[in-house]
């Protein structure tokens, strides 16, 4: 088995950037993978290839997609998404897809 690659959590932003907590723990990731996951000591972690995907944290959307047993990208008004709400819903499918597409390339690469 190979490891197809890490992806950082609950990735926070403001104006742009990763806020500094998150930029801290963030930052170290690479070189902790690259050295206790893939064994290689000493190697790079400039422009990693090794993240799958940073994923947002998607806010009240997590517990509304609980409540309802729905996937966060398949709210709808009816589940409570409205507003801003509805914008991250479709935020979050665009995320999602990209990230299963890293994924499936990572698997089966052409």
């Amino acid at each position: 088995m190979k490891p197809g690659g890490y992806i950082l959590m609950q990735h926070i932003k403001r104006l742009s950037r990763p806020v500094k907590a998150y930029k801290k723990w963030g930052s170290r990731i690479p070189a902790t993978y690259r050295d206790s996951v893939l064994r290689q000591t000493g190697a790079s972690t400039a422009n990693d290839g090794n993240c799958l995907a940073r994923f947002k944290h998607c806010r009240s959307l997590v517990p509304m997609a609980q409540e309802v047993h729905k996937p966060i990208f398949h709210l709808s008004s009816a589940d409570g998404a409205i507003g801003s709400h509805s914008q991250a819903v479709r935020d979050a499918w665009s995320d999602f897809k990209s990230w299963a597409v890293a994924i499936e390339e990572r698997i089966w690469p052409l």
